[in-house]
């Protein structure tokens, strides 16, 4: 499309693709857009270069910033990502009724509402959601790949451990009977087990990110078995994973990616969060190569026509 000038003209701006967009051909801009009933924070590349955007889901207690630094690199790389914030769930009793059903079922209509099937990478708890909405999909529209960034697995997988999440403590007991907002894990905590492979400012910084979520949906994963859908999956799946992390062990994991018959990768002396600084560009860097070798050339779009110089027109 037409080049036009940006609102303080200088920088040339391009109309994107998917609705009332405008983004700097210098770098990539974020801007929220209502997906589905929920609100998807959407950062677009200069040129996008795939056929199959990307469609990000965040884990437990935290939101569509988790996702900022890897959509940015991402984006760089040409992709174009749509992250979901799991606080605008359009839930009737507010965010503590929410289930993982309910989380498959808004990823499902999320990624039926954008204009082509995307390709879904779900950290933590968004991994599992991401895999309870594969079977939700049409045939005609499902996924194009799946990957699983330090996924919470199902508690029949962590044999050896009663609880697949150590995060859970006594004081968030009414959240898992009552179905009440379950607290964030306090500043120690979060730093021990999610945050420790990080610098000490960092880990702060993101503990004071954290906010309560759904205990319902903590109970279904420390204390119910979660169905997976029978493999091979209709996509491809990857599963990546930190070698340190704290909350699942790499053995649980492990059968977890068996189970899926899927691809595994793992980072050593890396954690259960690898969404900031070097583990996110390992993270973008691998998932991209990843999707390039195994999609091939049908996620590739055509180069965009260079322009004809004045000089050359007739």
């Amino acid at each position: 499309p037409p080049l036009t000038s940006g609102p303080s003209g200088g920088r040339p701006w391009k109309k994107a693709p998917y609705g009332p967009f405008f983004f700097s051909d210098s770098e990539p801009a974020a801007m929220q857009q209502r997906l589905a009933s929920q609100t998807a924070q959407v950062t677009l590349p200069e040129r996008e270069k795939f056929t199959a955007p990307l469609l990000l889901l965040p884990g437990l207690w935290t939101g569509s910033w988790a996702w900022d630094e890897a959509a940015w690199a991402f984006s760089q790389r040409g992709w174009a990502c749509w992250t979901l914030d799991p606080r605008e769930s359009g839930i009737p009793h507010g965010r503590a009724q929410d289930t993982l059903d309910g989380r498959a079922a808004r990823i499902a209509a999320a990624a039926a509402a954008l204009d082509r099937p995307p390709i879904v990478i779900g950290y933590d708890v968004g991994a599992l959601a991401a895999l309870l909405a594969v079977e939700r999909m049409p045939p005609t529209a499902g996924f194009r790949a799946l990957v699983c960034v330090s996924p919470l697995v199902p508690r029949s997988l962590c044999s050896g451990r009663g609880s697949p999440l150590p995060l859970v403590r006594l004081a968030a007991l009414p959240a898992l009977l009552w179905n009440r907002a379950h607290p964030p894990p306090p500043r120690r905590m979060a730093r021990t087990f999610l945050f420790h492979a990080l610098p000490a400012a960092q880990q702060d910084a993101l503990a004071a990110k954290l906010q309560s979520d759904a205990g319902a949906v903590v109970r279904e994963l420390t204390r119910n078995t979660t169905a997976l859908p029978a493999a091979p999956l209709r996509c491809p799946v990857s599963v990546i994973w930190g070698e340190d992390d704290r909350i699942v062990t790499s053995d649980a994991i492990r059968r977890f990616a068996a189970t899926l018959q899927a691809g595994e990768h793992s980072y050593a002396g890396q954690g259960h969060w690898l969404l900031s600084g070097p583990p996110a560009a390992a993270l973008v860097g691998d998932v991209h190569r990843w999707l390039v070798h195994t999609l091939g050339d049908a996620l590739l779009l055509p180069p965009e026509e260079e322009p004809i110089p004045a000089e050359r027109r007739d």
